[in-house]
């Protein structure tokens, strides 16, 4: 009998912990769910920027950096890849979307020279390849993936 009631003990333990481990990964939250809207963009050259953007990205242009910046209705969003050796590099926006949960935004940096339109690339004997994006100003945070 003793031994009876330690398997019951140990089934019931298991079916608890197997419910447990089902219950909180079922509750894992997934950022890009819900619905996916396109977000209409403006490639901004240097004359495009407003000068306090400029000197932002002038100050952090050297290393790898992403960051926002909101004036009046617009965002600017910057994604920096640092310092190159290379002057043929351009940065490519691959995606640029939102959820009710945040904007995403996917950039690679390339040499394909057919792509220069949508980069902008500032540097004389290095490159410091980066690009700003102008779109209206939504309350959401930015998710970046760089290559």
């Amino acid at each position: 009998m003793r031994k009876k009631g330690l398997l019951t003990k140990a089934a019931l333990f298991t079916v608890l912990l197997f419910s447990m481990v089902f219950i909180i990964t079922g509750c894992k939250k997934d950022d890009k769910k819900g619905e996916r809207n396109d977000i209409e963009f403006t490639v901004c050259s240097r004359d495009m920027l407003p000068e306090e953007l400029y000197a932002i990205i002038e100050e952090k242009k050297e290393n790898v950096s992403k960051f926002t910046y909101a004036n009046g209705s617009y965002m600017y969003i910057v994604v920096c890849y640092g310092e190159k050796e290379r002057e043929n590099l351009n940065v490519v926006v691959n995606d640029l979307f939102m959820t009710s949960n945040a904007i995403y935004i996917d950039t690679t940096l390339k040499t394909d020279k057919t792509s220069a339109t949508d980069a902008v690339g500032v540097g004389e004997l290095s490159m410091y390849p980066y690009i700003v994006l102008k779109c209206d100003k939504y309350d959401l945070p930015v998710v970046f993936e760089i290559d």
